[in-house]
């Protein structure tokens, strides 16, 4: 059990640590949410700090989970027909690949780019959190603060 700070005090050491780890979990890829899970479900008693803050770090890295799923999965679809022109004309592309090949390949920027924003705004989150600042991610924070509010 953690220490515990009251709505009008500033969250204690324990209280950043434990938000501050829901947060920077994201590192850890898929295995990050468990993290966050754990903390938001242990702590949601204690502490209305580290409640809010797992919570919008599990939130977080569950929609980013699908985000970014379905941002490789629309790139895959992309680069998987960038073939067809070989497929329907193996000769005429003997030397080289047609141009839509080259740019679908380039794209993969796209996800990667995608998921280390992800991964820098969560590790940012852990980082304000540390520091013991009320953090909320954009557009996420505010609906679920409205969400846990109305609860």
């Amino acid at each position: 059990m953690i220490a515990r700070s009251t709505p009008d005090t500033e969250p204690t050491q324990d209280e950043r640590i434990m938000a501050a780890i829901a947060h920077a979990s994201i590192i850890a890829g898929g295995f990050g949410i468990v993290a966050a899970i754990v903390i938001w479900l242990t702590q949601k008693e204690n502490s209305s700090y580290v409640r809010f803050q797992g919570l919008q770090a599990t939130v977080y890295q569950f929609a980013g989970i699908l985000a970014t799923t379905l941002v490789w999965a629309c790139w895959g679809c992309f680069y998987a027909l960038s073939f067809i022109p070989m497929v329907r004309d193996p000769q005429g592309f003997e030397d080289a690949p047609p141009p839509v090949f080259w740019i679908s390949l380039m794209s993969m920027v796209i996800p990667l780019a995608l998921m280390a924003l992800w991964w820098v705004y969560g590790v940012y989150g852990g980082w304000r959190t540390l520091q013991g600042r009320d953090f909320q991610y954009v557009g996420l924070g505010p609906a679920l603060r409205r969400y846990t509010s109305e609860a």
